[in-house]
């Protein structure tokens, strides 16, 4: 089969999901990923396409460099899968639009503001969602979108892509990469006798990014954890920054090779984004056997089992004051102090990921689908 697959430059979580695809799906099909070393307009891009000749195309956060309406471009010529990994395609980046449950008709957006109810079809964030729908509904009906979460596709299927088929196919890890290291922590020169907490945050720039939560955490090291752990080590890896604590080591990005042996080095790994999709990194530290602290948001209680592989917590709502950095302390403090159920997560942890989130089972369920909408 031949499949082209086009997303972004920028190598967030969609990246990794199209370039895990090319790779595994490569073994057995002549695949082509978008964009390669030379960026490309949307004109450009449809002449590639052109050229390569898929019988599918998969179309990933391709929005991020290129007008959404290349969907319908791309779909008047060949059998198109997309994979929506945010709320782009029915709404934007902002957090609000993450967490709103207006997205079939946008009317009661809270960006509009209650003084404009009347004159929206004149507000920028309206229109862009009717533009979407409009480019929606030119969309041939065998069409297929794929969500990597149960929460999103309860998402979309609120929407008009609802009259299309929406599928759910977890991300996978590679189980062989991801898995626990030996004497990480003495391989890294680590502290053997500290307890090591683990944040990831790939973002650009040393920035505080509100998306990931690392100002809750901030505040639930300060008041609830270091009081009781002080020589507690947080090791900060990527972009996202935990401010004005000197027990944070900032270690900056890290290739994904290395990454296994610092998930290894780690007593538990935290995750306390405001919002979030599917995110690797939760599968990565359960590849390690690392004990996960993550909030309840969008798919990670699909990943983390409650008590079982990690314990979750209730963010407040963005933008509003909230108390979720004393749970989110707490749950941190619970793991810290019992050794014996840290180990039983992290192995039941490692289990869960071979079940439900392994690399070949992805591969293999993609495959399905694009013979599916070739056929």
């Amino acid at each position: 089969m031949r499949i082209a697959i086009v997303s972004e430059k920028w190598t967030a979580g969609a990246t990794r999901c199209a370039r895990d695809l090319q790779r595994g799906l490569a073994v057995r099909h002549e695949v082509r990923y978008f964009p390669d070393a030379t960026s490309l307009d949307d004109a450009e891009q449809m002449a590639a396409l052109r050229a390569f000749k898929p019988e599918v195309v998969h179309l990933h956060s391709y929005y991020s460099d290129l007008p959404y309406s290349f969907l319908a471009e791309v779909a008047a010529e060949f059998p198109v899968v997309m994979t929506p990994h945010d709320p782009r395609p029915i709404g934007t980046m902002h957090l609000k639009c993450w967490n709103c449950t207006e997205f079939k008709t946008c009317f009661r957006c809270p960006m509009v503001g209650q003084l404009k109810r009347f004159t929206f079809f004149q507000h920028k964030y309206y229109r862009l969602r009717l533009a979407k729908r409009r480019i929606h509904a030119r969309l041939p009906p065998a069409t297929r979108f794929v969500c990597v979460s149960d929460w999103m596709r309860e998402r979309i299927i609120t929407t008009e892509i609802g009259r299309f088929r929406v599928d759910r196919i977890h991300n996978g890890i590679d189980m062989e990469h991801y898995r626990r290291v030996p004497d990480a922590r003495k391989l890294l020169g680590l502290p053997e006798d500290k307890k090591i907490l683990l944040f990831l945050a790939h973002h650009k720039g040393w920035i505080l990014d509100e998306h990931k939560g690392a100002d809750v955490l901030a505040q639930a090291l300060t008041e609830i954890v270091l009081p009781k752990f002080p020589d507690l080590l947080v090791l900060a890896v990527g972009g996202g920054m935990i401010p004005n604590i000197p027990n944070v080591r900032g270690l900056g990005f890290i290739g994904q090779e290395h990454l296994p042996k610092y998930y290894s080095a780690a007593d538990v790994f935290v995750a306390p984004s405001l919002v979030d999709n599917l995110p690797y990194t939760i599968l990565e530290a359960m590849g390690c056997e690392v004990p996960v602290v993550a909030s309840r948001v969008g798919g990670i209680p699909e990943e983390v089992a409650e008590g079982k592989t990690g314990l979750l917590f209730t963010p407040g709502q963005p933008g509003k004051r909230n108390d979720s950095w004393q749970e989110l302390g707490e749950k941190l403090n619970q793991i810290l102090a019992n050794d014996s159920q840290a180990r039983d997560m992290g192995r039941a942890g490692r289990e869960r990921v071979a079940n439900m989130f392994s690399l070949p089972a992805f591969v293999k369920n993609y495959e399905q689908v694009y013979a599916e909408v070739v056929r």
